[in-house]
């Protein structure tokens, strides 16, 4: 029987994910940049969706000070079989993070030509705060995307 599940994030899911193929070619690129990843196996705070214990996508946050942290996601070429599932659980996970560690700011960096990505941001409650240009350590440019939890308004 097929089954989802969400387990804590380790480096060799994010490792398989990549070897496997990433959801875009965008981000193969930004994949190879390895020691500028950000995807940390912190405990509480970064998961794996895993579809049949193959891992379709990991994400997490990671602390930059008290109540701000840096949101990541990596996706691999499995997503496309699991969107809805991929999707409701993101943006639950992620919720469910920002909230058990008294997050209220959650950013993340969308390269510019990423629109499937940008648009995934949005939908999460991600909004634009503006174009960072030669941010990417390919010089690219990538949109900062934030979202305020109202509750600590």
């Amino acid at each position: 029987m097929a089954s989802y599940k969400i387990v804590p994030y380790s480096t060799n899911h994010g490792e398989e994910i990549i070897e496997f193929g990433m959801n875009d070619k965008l981000m193969d690129i930004d994949a190879s940049f390895t020691e500028n990843r950000i995807d940390f196996a912190i405990p509480g705070l970064s998961f794996t969706l895993l579809f049949n214990n193959q891992p379709i996508l990991s994400g997490g946050i990671v602390p930059l000070w008290d109540g701000v942290g840096e949101g990541w996601i990596l996706s691999s070429k499995r997503i496309f079989n699991h969107k809805i599932q991929s999707a409701i659980s993101v943006k639950k996970r992620l919720d469910l993070i920002c909230e058990n560690n008294n997050i209220w700011r959650l950013q993340t960096a969308v390269k510019e030509e990423f629109k499937t990505g940008k648009r995934f941001a949005e939908w999460l409650g991600l909004k634009s705060e503006g174009l960072m240009q030669m941010y990417g350590p390919d010089k690219t440019n990538y949109y900062r995307m934030a979202k305020i939890y109202e509750l600590h308004r």
